[in-house]
């Protein structure tokens, strides 16, 4: 079922609500498993593998990381908007893998069930990129509750199905199978392949040829070692679908058949994915054996990227994940969790070769060996991680004869059958608490939906829906940064008002508010709230956000010096950000203290020398310090440079008028208009000049448009009856 899992309800409509499926159907799995044992069978039944101990050492091991993580509760449940990379998931994979070793009898049944959930993905996915939907009688129903399981990543659905599809070849081509299930299998495989050929992306090829290599190297063994009848069929099938993917992997120009409606996913290169996972296992003891914790890769981005990556067309993005899996477990889980999982997948890739004479093994192995590949082009997702742990379950049952049970009967002891039953509850109780806890998240991202729906609309809603989520679940930072930012926008929209109008009582409040959720303080009656910053100290966000509050608030006594206090945080925790640097430039700036605000303009420039705006307060700085003649020579070459670049321009009118220049600035406020009609300040600053000059009637017209762009606008009224005298 995960991989149709969505709910339109919550605000993160897929990673989450697969995560929270998942999570509550292998506790109530588990539960009734136990319950089973304890209460109906009356013996203890659990069965042992060679896989064991390694999966046991590794999930301990991720334990461990998450415990000493740089960000806890991230690691704990996940970072907001990815949620696989969490102790939560893997706790649930690992259960779901002894859940099946213990209690599947018909590995065939379960495995249908997954495929079925697949092709019903699949077949939505078709409906979505070509708008067949829309054409439905359900359209209206689908529409409402938002049903497209795969429009999260497209490109990752298309590498979730790279790695079944090899897997599928085998099972259509391998003799023995029936016509319908061979029907079956190869319509799956051509479904699939469609989805491959849409989204086109190389990580899916690579996957899709190393399985169907395997697949050859089954089929060629099977017909000169084995003898097997049919063997050609078996080879012919995919060595046509290698050729294929061949051609889109290699091919020296694109073959274009990207539909249009599909998105290309920002990815991490691999090499930067692999340079930061080392910066960052090396950066200290801790991080070299457990790493910096699980799911806080987007911590350790902030803090390792070169300032070459500011060169990038997503050089403002903060990526949460590694360009692949393998480099991601380097830098989360350290050297001891790349081991683990490296001794993991290794034993049973060599389990399985010492058993491929049981043609069971062969479909698992081929499976387990394509989850792999993609784990080194591709990050992992909840889909990607449920198939590989099934098919490692499903794997070691084919093994057969090294799986091992060990029996201990109740019925003979009944103080053990006493015990067996007390441990049962407490465990009841236990889960009990747990899934409490669980709802309660899960309903906090409901209010969190309810709030983000609500922005710019009803501000209000969107604060207590905001406050209902962080009542719901305090533990999440991403929660407290959205409710102090909505505070402050409600303070700041207040202000706007004209002061007679203004509730100077609610922009304390409001104020007050905005600072305790980005800080961690006092707010109304004496309550005691944790802010972001204190939840998660190390994301660089918490501390932007504060900064921007308090930068925001300037009127505030103090709020200049925790406003530089926070973006120098910030800083610290994303040192090649040139936007930080410009933010904390512009405080020294507002302050007078130009010296340390060029130096701060200064780093911008030398970690981005093509960003504008650090430009553009370098030269803002000459006119602090009076030298409007170098400002204005300075905002010239900027121009030069950006000559789209609206502000710059309305920048270096502003200095031109000033200077005197009226004529030039008006050139300029002009240009501006031609980029963008609609650029209120631009005209608001050509009817200033108009009239400077004496064309009042000008002038007005230009001050009429500006209302029209700003109705009610209270300096644009006043200006006209001036000019209308």
């Amino acid at each position: 079922m995960v991989p149709l899992a969505f709910a339109p309800w919550t605000f993160e409509a897929f990673e989450f609500n697969k995560l929270y499926l998942l999570f509550f159907l292998v506790s109530i799995g588990t539960l009734a498993w136990f319950a089973r044992m304890v209460f109906v069978d009356r013996e203890i039944r659990l069965k042992r593998s060679l896989l064991d101990l390694p999966i046991i050492l590794f999930a301990t091991l991720v334990n461990v990381s998450s415990f000493f993580s740089t960000d806890r509760w991230s690691s704990v449940f996940g970072y907001y908007g990815r949620f696989s990379d969490s102790a939560m998931a893997l706790g649930s994979f690992v259960g779901l893998y002894f859940l099946i070793i213990n209690t599947v009898e018909k590995p065939s049944r379960l495995l249908s069930w997954f495929l079925g959930a697949v092709a019903i993905a699949i077949g939505a996915g078709y409906l979505s990129l070509f708008q067949i939907w829309q054409q439905l009688p359900i359209w209206p129903i689908v529409k409402q509750i938002g049903f497209n399981p795969v429009s999260a990543s497209l490109e990752g659905f298309a590498v979730f199905l790279a790695c079944l599809m090899a897997f599928l070849v085998f099972q259509g081509v391998k003799p023995g199978v029936k016509i319908l299930a061979r029907l079956g299998y190869t319509l799956f495989t051509f479904c699939g392949l469609g989805i491959l050929i849409l989204t086109d992306m190389w990580q899916a090829w690579i996957i899709f040829l190393f399985g169907l290599l395997l697949v050859l190297a089954g089929g060629l063994v099977a017909r000169f070692r084995v003898k097997e009848r049919g063997g050609l069929v078996r080879v012919l099938f995919p060595f046509v679908l290698s050729l294929v993917a061949a051609a889109f992997l290699f091919s020296p120009v694109s073959l274009n058949t990207r539909m249009p409606g599909v998105v290309q996913e920002p990815l991490l290169s691999q090499g930067l994915s692999w340079r930061i996972a080392l910066d960052t296992a090396r950066e200290n003891v801790k991080n070299a054996l457990v790493g910096s914790g699980p799911g806080t890769f987007a911590i350790d981005f902030s803090e390792h990227k070169p300032g070459s990556f500011n060169m990038q067309a997503e050089w403002q993005t903060r990526f949460d994940r590694a360009g692949n899996y393998w480099s991601e477990m380097l830098a989360t889980y350290g050297f001891l969790g790349f081991f683990f999982f490296l001794v993991l997948a290794g034993f049973f890739l060599l389990v399985s070769l010492l058993l491929l004479s049981k043609k069971s093994a062969w479909p698992f192995f081929i499976g387990i060996v394509s989850f792999l590949i993609s784990q080194f082009v591709y990050y992992q997702t909840l889909s990607l991680g449920l198939a590989f742990w099934l098919f490692l379950a499903l794997g070691v049952l084919s093994w057969e004869r090294p799986v091992r049970e060990f029996v201990f009967s109740l019925r003979k002891f009944s103080e053990f059958e006493l015990m067996a039953k007390a441990v049962f509850l407490v465990f009841l109780a236990f889960a009990g608490g747990v899934g409490y806890f669980a709802v309660r998240f899960y309903a906090a991202d409901m209010s969190y939906l309810v709030s983000q729906n609500a922005r710019g609309t009803d501000t209000a809603r969107r604060v207590t829906s905001g406050l209902e989520a962080t009542r719901l679940n305090p533990y999440q930072a991403e929660y407290k940064i959205f409710i102090s930012r909505s505070y402050l926008a409600r303070a700041l929209a207040e202000l706007q008002k004209p002061e007679s109008e203004r509730d100077q009582n609610g922009i304390s409040r409001d104020v007050q508010l905005a600072i305790a959720y980005g800080r961690g303080d006092l707010a109304e009656n004496n309550e005691k709230i944790q802010g972001a910053t204190q939840i998660s100290p190390k994301r660089v966000a918490t501390w932007e956000t504060l900064g921007a509050v308090y930068r925001d608030i300037k009127f505030a006594t103090g709020a200049q010096d925790w406003a530089v206090r926070s973006f120098e945080a910030a800083i610290a925790l994303e040192p090649a950000n040139p936007v930080l640097y410009t933010e904390l430039g512009k405080l020294y700036a507002a302050s007078e203290q130009n010296d340390k605000a060029r130096e701060q303009f200064e780093k911008a420039v030398e970690l981005k020398a093509n960003y504008v705006e650090a430009q553009r307060q370098l030269a803002l700085v000459f006119e602090n310090e009076k030298d409007v003649d170098s400002a204005i020579a300075k905002m010239k070459d900027i121009a030069l440079q950006y000559p789209v670049d609206a502000e710059s321009l309305f920048q270096l009118g502003r200095l031109q008028y000033n200077a005197g220049q009226v004529a030039e600035a008006i050139a300029q406020f002009l240009q501006i208009l031609q980029l963008v009609p609609a650029h209120s300040n631009a005209r608001f600053a050509l009817g200033v000049a108009l009239e400077k000059q004496g064309k009042t009637q000008q002038a007005i017209q230009e001050f009429e448009k500006v209302l029209e762009l700003n109705p009610g606008n209270e300096a644009v009224l006043r200006k006209l009856q001036e000019l209308k005298k």
